[in-house]
């Protein structure tokens, strides 16, 4: 029989977007995708354990970030081809309203149920509800008690040599003993673990960490808006790593602000480095306005998501399933050229980029 912890710790090992990662704001129950992800699949048939039919639900922390979005629209297209519908709901940033959204998808009749838990303490008792009612709840970049399974992005999983790693090291080789900024975000387990880990990382390396403040409005203009005053009196900062782009396009818009030069892979100034491959993030790379993000693969992230939840409900929710971690790719200017947009790529259940698949 599956073990029950009553504590329900979580260790949140990736954003982004953290899984987190992004800025926040929606309602209650809103779209994963462009908007086409409370729409139900064509495709509907009788419920049953693994087979056609049946609804999924997607629990958003915050469904309005661009990385949300896509590891939705994963979820909705990977659903499609079981003949499952697929819907999301908004907890923006509540883990109040994420436990409300679990009960309302136990009360729907879900068949499985995807997650990126803000409060594992507070969720483990809505998960286990779930299970005993023989729906199976999969992780997104999230551990603790109530989980059949979990997808971590890269980006979040603490690994020796990780993303995490790779960028103090970027930082490190372009200026050694670099004074850096972080911004982190607001305190859901996956963001602080994925901050904690590149300040670790960043130690290491040699690097001097001034200052580290969480940007809880989780917008660009709230992290300008934090980064004036940062640069007021951090003034020779040199190098920027924040835990989304929203943040580090902020701060890239204060320092610009300051006469200060944001970095490129080749010229000179202040590195600037974001972690969750949004679309303006890769403009930004484009244009010389980060140096650098990471790309976590969000849409593979949703299948995958529905690849666990496939093998659970098959398997049975009594047993838990090992983790599936999706690569990330890091972007410079350099590579960037070298970017597929995300709706463009194609995936199956079968063929998704895991680490070490």
């Amino acid at each position: 029989m599956r073990a029950r912890t009553s504590a329900g710790i979580v260790v949140l090992i990736a954003l982004t977007a953290i899984v987190i990662a992004g800025c926040g704001g929606g309602s209650s129950s809103s779209s994963s995708s462009s908007t086409a992800a409370n729409t139900e699949t064509e495709a509907k048939g009788e419920s049953g354990s693994g087979g056609e039919g049946g609804e999924i639900f997607y629990i958003s922390p915050v469904a309005s970030q661009p990385g949300q979005q896509e590891v939705a629209e994963g979820m909705e297209g990977a659903a499609k081809t079981l003949g499952w519908s697929s819907f999301v709901l908004d907890s923006n940033l509540s883990a109040e309203r994420q436990v409300s959204n679990i009960e309302t998808a136990i009360n729907k009749g879900a068949k499985a149920i995807g997650s990126a838990t803000l409060d594992a303490d507070a969720a483990a008792g809505a998960y286990n509800k779930a299970l005993d009612a023989g729906i199976p709840v999969i992780g997104v970049n999230s551990e603790g008690d109530g989980l059949s399974s979990s997808v971590f992005w890269a980006t979040i999983k603490c690994e020796k040599g990780g993303p995490q790693e790779q960028n103090a090291e970027y930082i490190a080789e372009q200026a050694p003993g670099a004074n850096v900024i972080v911004i982190e975000g607001p305190p859901a387990p996956a963001i602080i673990q994925e901050t904690e880990c590149f300040v670790k990382a960043a130690k290491a390396a040699g690097l001097n960490v001034q200052n580290s403040t969480a940007n809880l409005g989780d917008t660009s203009d709230a992290a300008q808006k934090l980064a004036e005053n940062l640069l007021t009196k951090y003034s020779d900062v040199e190098a920027v790593w924040a835990y989304n782009d929203q943040s580090a396009l902020g701060m890239t818009a204060a320092l610009l602000s300051h006469g200060k030069k944001v970095a490129s892979a080749t010229d000179p100034g202040v590195i600037v480095i974001g972690n969750t491959g949004d679309p303006e993030g890769i403009e930004g790379v484009e244009a010389d306005r980060l140096t650098a993000t990471w790309d976590p693969n969000n849409v593979a992230a949703g299948w995958a998501v529905v690849k666990l939840m496939q093998e659970a409900l098959e398997g049975g929710t009594e047993k838990t399933y090992p983790p599936l971690v999706i690569e990330s790719t890091f972007y410079t200017s350099e590579n960037v050229d070298e970017y597929v947009p995300a709706n463009e790529r194609t995936y199956s259940l079968d063929s998704l980029p895991i680490v070490g698949g």
